[in-house]
């Protein structure tokens, strides 16, 4: 499994309440509901993040 990091989004109370709402009536829960539609935002605006140009493995010690 790859590693989780936590992100905190901030809302107004109204965004909140309507995204609240919103998950409760669909039936989603928030944080996969957010992980989504982050990653097809991202993959409609075609970015992909580049690796590593060289391989940590060659590269010289700081």
């Amino acid at each position: 499994m790859a590693e989780v990091i936590r992100v905190q989004v901030l809302f107004t109370r109204r965004e909140a309440e309507r995204f609240a709402a919103y998950c409760q009536e669909m039936g989603y829960k928030k944080s996969p509901l957010i992980v989504r539609l982050v990653r097809e935002h991202m993959d409609r605006e075609g970015f992909a993040r580049q690796g590593d140009l060289i391989d940590a493995e060659t590269r010289e010690p700081p």
